[in-house]
């Protein structure tokens, strides 16, 4: 089934606004390019979908679609596909490969953070009258251009122009010239950057791109590493191995911060490699579930027999029952009577704790469910036991908590005489996802 998730990449990690968000779009296999374009629009941003490689070489393939087109490579979303998967369990974090329409990809999991690769920079330096163009698409003089304003490319061909602090962070483009400035200066992209006083190997940076859909850029990731490369050459950052930090998106109030590792100038290897921070964008219902049931303190429902937990038909979600568990055990035994409710309750609510981490875990986020429509509740009860109302209604109540504007869903409670493992309480879900 293909599942997308939002995640957040290149962040500082003392904030939750920062960064670039990444839809990723997993088991892409059998959309067409229409699909994913149409999906990109429908984001507003940059999207990666993961698909199956074409040869032996490589472990997978990345696709890169904008509202407007088709890229050959995004290094926040490259980042963002490579940590879902290891975050998943579907990846290791050993050095892998990756074919992008930019050519192959590296990737490694390093001390907390996907790394990936990008070649050395290819770089010539812009001539004067496109220089003067330039200054009057960022309405600036000429003058406030402190030093060669370079084309630099590693993936994609990036415009590297150097102003003061205060300069970049004032500016005001003339967006409506950028499209057809960056056709003359066969770039994607301006990228304005300010070397940060007091601070060694570190940047602040724009982007403006050519035809993305949106005007700025809060984090770019193959900017960076050719605005990294275009330090080196400008001599900023000197010939030994360094980590350049490129800070970005800051005049957007979106501060993100970005890390290049180049090589030694000597070095064998030219390439360097890109990383950042990566985390999941978290809906409301996410931070609800989370408060109600931190992920590390919850079984997440798995098929214990021959059976799938979750299926999906259209825009409905169908979810097998579970039982209730605590610390990974069975909350087992019967209801007798009315000094049972709160353990049924408890059990209840385990269960449903653990169908929505499920939900979570497969849709990405439970910002893609629209609804849950439908409630059922298995109780292991005597004969006498009456109190089936009380037992499931905490259940109703937890999903109140996650999902609070949602309608009420219908339920159905009913006694029986044992359920698997001994359990006490089991639950199952019907769910209406959003539209994509």
């Amino acid at each position: 089934m293909t599942t997308m998730q939002m995640i957040r990449v290149f962040g500082m990690k003392d904030r939750e606004d920062g960064g670039n968000p990444a839809p990723v779009w997993l088991d892409a296999d059998a959309m067409s390019a229409d699909d994913m374009l149409a999906q990109a629009r429908r984001s507003g941003h940059e999207s990666v979908f993961v698909l199956k490689p074409a040869d032996a070489a490589h472990a997978l393939r990345l696709r890169y679609f904008v509202p407007r087109h088709e890229m050959e490579m995004c290094g926040h979303a490259t980042v963002a596909a490579l940590w879902l998967l290891h975050e998943r369990g579907e990846w290791d974090g050993s050095a892998t490969t990756i074919e992008t329409l930019s050519g192959t990809v590296r990737g490694r999991f390093v001390d907390g953070m996907v790394e990936i690769s990008q070649p050395s920079a290819v770089m010539h330096r812009v001539d004067d009258v496109l220089v003067a163009e330039i200054a009057a698409c960022l309405r600036i003089a000429v003058g406030d251009i402190r030093g060669p304003v370079v084309n630099s490319c590693t993936s994609r061909v990036k415009t590297l122009i150097p102003l003061d602090a205060a300069t970049l962070a004032g500016l005001q483009v003339d967006l409506p010239r950028v499209e057809s400035l960056c056709e003359k200066l066969g770039s994607t992209g301006l990228y304005p950057y300010a070397l940060v006083a007091g601070e060694t190997a570190t940047a602040s940076a724009r982007q403006f791109p050519k035809s993305s859909g949106y005007p700025e850029d809060p984090a770019t990731g193959i900017a960076a590493a050719a605005l990294a490369w275009g330090l080196r050459q400008r001599g900023a950052v000197g010939d030994a191995g360094v980590l350049v930090t490129v800070r970005q998106g800051e005049a957007m109030g979106s501060p993100s911060e970005i890390f290049v590792r180049l090589p030694a100038a000597d070095a064998a290897s030219q390439d360097c490699w890109l990383r950042g921070d990566a985390r999941p964008m978290l809906a409301d219902a996410d931070r609800r579930l989370d408060a109600v049931a931190p992920r590390d303190e919850v079984t997440r429902a798995r098929p214990s027999g021959h059976y799938a937990s979750l299926s999906r038909a259209g825009d409905m979600l169908y979810t097998s029952g579970v039982v209730g568990r605590e610390n990974g055990r069975i909350i087992t035994g019967r209801l007798e009577g009315p000094g049972d409710v709160s353990n049924g309750q408890r059990a209840a609510m385990a269960a449903v704790r653990s169908l929505l981490h499920a939900v979570q875990h497969e849709l990405g986020s439970l910002g893609q469910v629209r609804r849950v429509v439908a409630l059922n509740g298995y109780l292991a009860a005597s004969a006498g036991f009456t109190d089936h109302v009380q037992v499931m209604d905490a259940a109703s109540k937890l999903l109140r908590e996650v999902f609070p504007d949602s309608a009420l869903p219908v339920r159905t409670t009913v006694g029986v005489s044992s359920l698997p493992g001994g359990g006490m309480v089991e639950v199952s879900m019907v769910l209406e996802l959003q539209a994509p």
